[in-house]
């Protein structure tokens, strides 16, 4: 291949359409029957919006073809989400907006003198996310967020009466973003979340926009949707080129690991305690906390990307395919994580859970990635491989996802490792293009700067 890693990136561009169409529509309260002016309407994740008129009317325009989610936003009323598919000029029946109805207790947040602010904070940090850009992103005007604890469940609900606007100074996008749901459970580590969202592009100088324009890149690459619009551009497991390793991993748990509860209480007794022997027994217990829950396996197969998604019977929509094979039983040898040496286990009748195994390789393999002379081993782990290695499990029957790389039911995907960890700091518009830097809208910036 003779082409850059940028080349790459634009492969599947030909799997999104670039002509342009306008959608129009009138909003009406509910209750009343009457005309909601002044009312925001927009192309959920991307930049295309509209405001209704003193008739309720609204025009959307320079819309790509594809299928979107169209969002209606007014202060005092729920946000309402309308599916559609465009791929002329559409005008929609009217769309009737009701009154918001406070979902959460009437509970003062409890908040500790020396922590007044735990809780923003808390959320602050699960909805930006970790990521290096995530340390760039400021929320404008926190007062729009609605939050309560239960103390007794030691759970974290909110939602934001408005749009939460988000700077995003690493990738140059203003979020306006509204929270409809969002949950974090402090005893199972569980997070969910529910919005929608408006990009705007930020002014910034040329020097910013260029470094904003090599920043969408780098997010772009590696990421949930550029995994989506490559496997719907059977593009993925290709030998000596730079993309997507994707492979399938069966788990079961380890029948060598025991209780959190058990191993840690006996580090807490034996690290108060003197002695040879009792630091020998600390010096155990310390590795047994090291001992995996989960005994995986990966499979050596390059998987095609028929493989991994299906057809559906609406165009441009796929659903995501993992093979139920047992592949604990295919090895004689298992490499286990963080287990040094390969261990013999009998699964022929282990309770086992399949999913996929994606990381993002810079630099090609010239090989398959696998113990050297030993056809009895399962997959290796190479350290390169983990820098944007992900996990992707099906929580309940299909995983839809369309042609521009968005997953149709976020809900319906439990994500581990790389991806999991990304949040509002890494997201782009939907139909965000990397030759152009932005969505769909060209960049001042050079493309032959970028490598």
């Amino acid at each position: 291949m003779k082409n850059t890693c940028l080349t790459l990136l634009l492969l599947f561009v030909s799997t999104i359409a670039f002509a342009q169409f306008t959608v129009t529509g009138k909003i009406i309260n509910a209750e009343d029957n009457k005309p909601v002016e002044s009312a925001t309407v927009f192309i959920n994740n991307t930049v295309h919006a509209g405001k209704t008129n003193n008739n309720g009317e609204f025009t959307v325009r320079n819309v790509q073809a594809g299928q979107y989610e169209l969002i209606v936003s007014m202060v005092g009323f729920k946000a309402v989400k309308t599916p559609i598919k465009l791929y002329a000029d559409l005008k929609l029946s009217k769309i009737h907006v009701k009154p918001r109805i406070q979902n959460l207790k009437e509970v003062v947040v409890s908040r500790p003198k020396k922590l007044p602010n735990k809780y923003l904070e808390m959320f602050r940090r699960e909805i930006l996310g970790a990521s290096k850009f995530a340390k760039y992103c400021i929320i404008d005007n926190p007062k729009v967020i609605q939050l309560d604890f239960d103390s007794k469940e030691k759970r974290l609900s909110a939602y934001t009466s408005d749009f939460m606007v988000v700077q995003n100074n690493a990738l140059g996008y203003r979020l306006n973003y509204l929270v409809e749901d969002f949950e974090r459970n402090e005893h199972t580590g569980l997070l969910s979340y529910i919005g929608y969202v408006l990009f705007e592009e930020m002014d910034g100088s040329e020097k910013q926009k260029a470094e904003w324009y090599a920043n969408r890149i780098e997010a772009f690459t590696g990421s949930l949707q550029h995994f989506f619009r490559s496997v719907a551009g059977d593009n993925i497991n290709l030998l000596r080129e730079p993309g997507f390793l994707v492979r399938t991993l069966t788990r079961t748990p380890n029948p060598h690991h025991l209780p959190d509860s058990v191993v840690n209480a006996h580090v807490r007794y034996y690290a108060n305690k003197s002695g040879i022997s009792n630091r020998d027994s600390l010096y155990y217990w310390q590795n047994q906390a090291k001992i995996p829950r989960f005994v995986e396996v990966i499979d050596t197969a390059r998987l095609q990307a028929e493989q991994v998604l299906r057809f559906t019977d609406q165009p441009g929509v796929y659903a995501l395919r993992i093979s139920d094979t047992n592949y604990l039983k295919k090895w004689e040898h298992i490499n286990v994580p963080g287990v040094k040496v390969t261990q013999r286990f009998n699964f022929d009748t282990c309770k086992y859970q399949n999913m996929l195994y994606i990381t993002y390789i810079k630099k090609p393999f010239f090989s398959p990635p696998r113990a050297q002379g030993s056809t009895g081993r399962s997959f290796i782990i190479k350290p390169e491989m983990e820098e944007k290695a992900s996990l992707i499990i099906p929580v309940n029957g299909n995983v839809f996802f369309n042609s521009n790389g968005v997953l149709l039911d976020p809900l319906n995907l439990k994500m581990e490792k790389y991806w999991a960890r990304l949040r509002l700091g890494d997201l782009l518009p939907i139909d965000y293009l990397p030759n152009t830097g932005a969505a769909g809208i060209p960049n001042v910036a050079n493309t032959n700067n970028v490598k």
